[in-house]
């Protein structure tokens, strides 16, 4: 017998007539999203589908919307908590009838726009705002069931990837005639939402500003999460995290702390919202033009600012930073926004918090606290090594190559009649700019993938030291990908452990437990792993494929790329845009794999495997 025929009659009633209404209002978000994608997406209505008939299905969309939230009020037991949980759904409903009656009225006009017009935009709002709130109510859900915390983090990032592919195969998304492919639309979109910065299209010129804005769009989702987002609407509208929403929130944060995921949530978003601000505003010199004007410099402020703390490396420019590299805001703001959003957000609260105490301490309105925790300290010593070893690194092996020689072809490209920019390979530019152009790639190199010098142009000891960097990537919890910064502090502070036959880990007076040193072996060598077949994958499907100025593909360009792929970096010596089709899905697996993480993956594949109760005998082997 059915559990629901043990209740009573009316509750099953109230049920059935509830779930008839959600699934009535699913039927009506696909509906809606059919016809916000005909409206807006194309170049023109298809033929044999009127304006008038788009709009009629919309407000009828809008009309079970608002019954379904109606139903769910009137006949749920608990509609004080209903009403509680679900005030932004409300909230946005009074904002669209009062609008609608201020038009009515004649309070509100535009004269652009007659009171018809604005019926359909006010509606068409309301849509909009509802598909959003619907689709974190239900990835909340997703959140508080059974399923394991991973596979809801690759469940999010899948969603996104497919939806903002559909989104860029929109003809409106490309100039008319040019428009994206399964394929290019795929790749950009996982691009986007790993944070890589690879491309097949470039996104300044094959993509209008309606696609520009899915890639930002996508750049901010995949940089935070989706499930950041979920989690900050859930404690906005009033509601507790559940125990399973919080783990999840800790699995994207990396914080251990169940308490603190809700404190952290918000952090993050104040934080990054703020920095992206801060960095638009110095930045609109940098991007102003006379020919843009100043809204299309300003958008172009907020798109790299964007890009750059999340560490996308998506450029509106061709040529990346190359022809702006003397612009002070280049290695001014553009480099620490990159530094900031590489640290991680436990790294950036904790010295907040510590930098908060100190100020407290100075003006005597504080007492003693503990100071940065030895995550913190781990992550900005080893990032700052890693900053000037890399910079150190490039000007002395590019100054050891032959200075006669520049690698690459200087021509003009068969595919782009643009020149290449005077001194774009660091070995043409004088002393004190190459210093500079040193420090930024290295900056850079750590997962946010702008070049102000070609790649292509490093010399093959250059080229590797880059992927280096690249393989390291930036800090836990970061917008950044990679196998982490700590994680290689881990295994340089073991190896240093081993050489001071010390029996454990130390570091900053401070002893790391062995499992940690496991566990950043096991990432480690999953990277290497992760690296070492996707080179061999683009070897195989990459076989005599040749760059645009005609040259062959080599095997350090191919290493090159599968290292900024896997290290979700961007940087290219060109070979993005010549990948085969099997090459790109190639490149696709390892960005996604690579922002995810090979360990997350892998535990999330292990889930049922249930750890040993027994152990076996020791006995020695042979090292070295």
């Amino acid at each position: 017998m059915d559990a629901s025929d043990q209740l009573p009659t009316p509750f099953v009633t109230r049920r059935r007539v509830l779930l008839g209404f959600d699934v009535a209002m699913a039927v009506a978000a696909a509906a809606a999203i059919s016809s916000l994608a005909l409206e807006y997406g194309f170049y023109g209505l298809p033929p044999g589908v009127p304006l008038a008939a788009l709009h009629a299905v919309e407000a009828a969309v809008l009309g079970v919307f608002v019954l379904n939230r109606l139903a769910h009020l009137l006949l749920r037991p608990d509609r004080r908590g209903f009403l509680r949980e679900n005030w932004v759904d409300f909230a946005v409903l009074a904002a669209v009838l009062a609008a609608a009656g201020a038009v009515r009225a004649g309070w509100m006009q535009f004269t652009l726009l007659p009171a018809a017009a604005l019926y359909v935009v006010i509606i068409q709002v309301y849509i909009l705002a509802a598909l959003v709130v619907r689709t974190v109510g239900f990835q909340l859900k997703v959140a508080a069931s059974g399923i394991h915390p991973a596979w809801t983090l690759i469940g999010s990032f899948a969603v996104v990837i497919l939806f903002g592919a559909g989104l860029l195969m929109l003809p409106k998304a490309a100039p008319a005639g040019r428009e994206l492919s399964v394929t290019d639309a795929l790749f950009t979109a996982t691009s986007a939402t790993c944070v890589t910065g690879l491309i097949v299209r470039d996104t300044g010129s094959d993509l209008t500003t309606f696609g520009q804005g899915v890639v930002l769009s996508l750049i901010q989702l995949g940089g935070l999460g989706i499930m950041i987002f979920g989690t900050l609407f859930a404690l906005l509208a009033g509601r507790g995290l559940s125990v399973r929403e919080s783990l999840l929130a800790g699995q994207v944060l990396s914080e251990e702390t169940v308490g603190r995921a809700g404190r952290m949530v918000k952090f993050v978003v104040l934080v990054t919202f703020a920095f992206e601000a801060v960095g638009a505003v110095l930045m609109y010199p940098m991007w102003r033009s006379p020919a843009d004007g100043a809204v299309r410099g300003a958008y172009h402020s907020v798109f790299h600012a964007v890009s750059a703390f999340c560490n996308a490396g998506f450029c509106l420019r061709g040529d990346s930073l190359t022809r702006l590299r003397d612009h002070w805001g280049v290695i001014g703001v553009m480099a620490p926004l990159i530094v900031l959003g590489g640290l991680g957000f436990p790294v950036l609260y904790d010295a907040g918090r510590a930098a908060w105490r100190r100020l407290g301490r100075l003006r005597g309105r504080a007492g003693p606290g503990p100071g940065l925790g030895l995550h913190t300290k781990m992550v900005l010593a080893t990032s700052a090594v890693l900053l000037v070893a890399g910079a150190a690194g490039l000007i002395v092996l590019e100054g050891a190559s032959d200075p006669g020689q520049t690698y690459g072809s200087p021509l003009v490209l068969a595919d782009n009649p643009q020149p290449r920019a005077t001194g774009s390979s660091l070995n043409e530019l004088p002393p004190a700019r190459r210093v500079r152009e040193a420090v930024f790639q290295s900056v850079t190199a750590r997962t946010a993938g702008f070049n102000t010098v070609e790649m292509d142009r490093l010399s093959p000891a250059g080229k590797l030291w880059v992927c280096l960097l690249m393989l390291i990537g930036g800090s836990p919890a970061s917008t950044a990908g990679g196998m982490k910064t700590v994680t290689f502090g881990v295994l340089v502070l073991g190896i240093w452990s081993v050489l001071r036959r010390r029996e454990r880990i130390e570091g900053f007076r401070r002893s790391i437990a062995e499992g940690f040193l496991r566990k950043a072996v096991s990432l480690a060598g999953l990277y290497l792993a992760l690296v070492a077949a996707v080179t061999l994958l683009l070897c195989v499907t990459m076989h005599g494929r040749r760059l645009a100025d005609g040259r062959i593909v080599t095997f350090m360009q191919l290493l090159f790329e599968s290292c900024s792929a896997c290290g979700t970096v961007g940087l290219t010596c060109g070979v993005t845009e010549r990948l085969t089709v099997p090459g790109r899905y190639v490149i696709m697996a390892a960005m996604f794999v690579g922002r995810l993480g090979p360990l997350t993956l892998l535990m999330a594949l292990t889930l049922r495997v249930r750890p040993a109760r027994y152990t076996y005998p020791n006995e020695e082997v042979i090292l070295g």
